[in-house]
């Protein structure tokens, strides 16, 4: 009975050591989601200023999207820029590789939640690092086409927020495979001592 209780007790314990590192590895994979509905491109002051004076006229022909709208531009809304690109037959390899290069982050930024959120340490950081190497490929493509920086735009806060995201995910994931390890340690461990009882 005693025995019992005493695995009973291991287990909740194992429990409560996996949850922080559970609630840290999640919270930075939701990060990589939430950077893409985040400024990634922002307008220098003055050409806000442009596009606030003419806040109600188009962007770009063929794009819909208000100049009101293009101040901040997320990597979603680089997507409606891109397709719409690709769709008028201007620069269509450079608007569907970006088209590529984004999906591909979003993929894995998807595949890092789900594991996450299914306690799998080892793919949740193998999937971050992905989307940290395409985050990275995504900027080192803006800033060697002259996107951003320009002068019309610095880079938004989306880069710095998915930075902190990529390396939150992996503390978090590194401390549940340890926890981890160490509670299937101690579960064999109590094993054998009650082996030895019997």
């Amino acid at each position: 009975m005693e025995e019992k209780k005493e695995i009973m007790q291991q287990s909740k314990k194992a429990k409560n050591n996996l949850l922080i590192p559970f609630i840290v590895v999640l919270i930075g994979s939701v990060m990589l989601i939430v950077t893409l509905f985040l400024p990634f491109a922002s307008a220098t002051e003055e050409y806000a200023e442009h596009l606030q004076k003419y806040s109600d006229e188009m962007y770009a022909v063929g794009i819909d999207m208000k100049n009101e709208e293009a101040i901040d531009i997320s990597l979603l809304e680089f997507i409606k820029v891109y397709a719409a690109t690709a769709d008028l037959g201007m620069s269509q390899d450079v608007a569907v590789v970006c088209l590529v290069i984004i999906f591909a982050f979003i993929l894995f930024a998807i595949l890092t939640v789900l594991f996450s959120v299914f306690k799998k340490p080892i793919p949740a950081i193998i999937f971050n690092l992905l989307s940290f190497g395409v985050f990275w490929v995504i900027r080192w493509d803006f800033e060697d086409r002259g996107v951003i920086p320009s002068s019309n735009y610095d880079w938004g806060i989306a880069g710095t927020f998915c930075y902190v995201g990529i390396v939150v995910v992996m503390i978090g994931a590194v401390a549940l495979l340890v926890m981890k390890i160490m509670t299937k340690k101690q579960r064999q461990l109590v094993g054998q001592q009650g082996e030895k009882k019997i």
